[in-house]
């Protein structure tokens, strides 16, 4: 375009062969004038890229490679400890090691009001969940405002009896709740008129219990969550012991702003 107009080529003859306006054209003429070919270089949109100091990018692969964490996960643990990167720079960083698992794009989530309990013992939730893997039950009561697992077991019978003796356990170790919350199994409801066995325990030591609504299983969500952390991540650890110790007190959650359930749980403790 420039040499054309050097060599005399009318404007308007310009503009058509390159399709395109005076306009173009003069700010392209005006620009070449004040700053010559280098000012018809293309630039480089956005801000310049900066460059990851050396020692970030090993301390963000050692973490990754010591706690097998996602990248939001690793972003939260770290600022905790004031060191403050973006999730994407961290995506950047794993993703030129080699360590980001590239997962099929996820659906649509939904937003939901989340809602737990201001203080620790103030609710504990509990259900059963069947371990294809092992061919029996998993129970649990959680805490509900820390995440805080009290006790866990396998079981080969989803029993009022399990129930009520895995309450006691946990009450044991850590108190009893104001409050409990089930759905609405068999275990926790009373069948054909008769006294709930578990209720009536309850009652007798001061908790009240809560029962889920009907086909709403957000209730209890927290309880659902932890069932599919144990199904990914259980097997990593040589027993339900060792897992339930590494999920109360080392592995951050996102939702207690990457506390750990059993920090949180010992912090809000009224």
């Amino acid at each position: 375009m420039i040499n054309q107009y050097e060599k005399g080529m009318p404007v308007t003859d310009i503009c058509k062969a390159q399709q395109v306006t005076r306009k173009v054209f003069y700010t392209i003429k005006d620009a070449y004038k004040q700053g010559g070919l280098s000012a018809l270089e293309d630039k480089q949109l956005g801000r310049p890229k900066q460059e990851i100091p050396e020692d970030l990018r090993k301390l963000v692969i050692r973490k990754k490679k010591e706690t097998g964490f996602g990248i939001r996960r690793i972003e939260g643990i770290l600022g905790l400890e004031s060191i403050h990167v973006p999730h994407n720079k961290i995506h950047e960083i794993l993703n030129d090691a080699g360590l980001v698992d590239n997962n099929p794009k996820k659906g649509k989530r939904y937003k939901y009001v989340r809602w737990e309990r201001d203080h620790s013992n103030s609710l504990w939730q509990t259900d059963f969940c069947w371990i294809e893997k092992l061919d029996c039950w998993l129970t649990a009561w959680l805490d509900d405002h820390s995440r805080f697992i009290t006790i866990a077991e396998y079981v080969t019978e989803a029993t009022t009896d399990t129930v009520i003796e895995l309450f006691e356990k946990a009450a044991k170790r850590h108190g009893y709740p104001r409050e409990t919350l089930s759905d609405q199994g068999t275990q926790y409801c009373s069948q054909r008129g008769e006294d709930c066995r578990f209720l009536d325990h309850l009652r007798n030591k001061g908790v009240k219990h809560i029962y889920a609504s009907v086909k709403k299983p957000t209730t209890c969500g927290k309880i659902e969550r932890f069932w599919g952390t144990h199904n990914r991540e259980r097997w990593n650890f040589a027993s339900l012991r060792n897992f339930i110790t590494y999920y109360n007190h080392k592995r951050p959650h996102m939702s207690l702003g990457w506390y750990t359930p059993h920090a949180v749980y010992m912090r809000d403790m009224k």
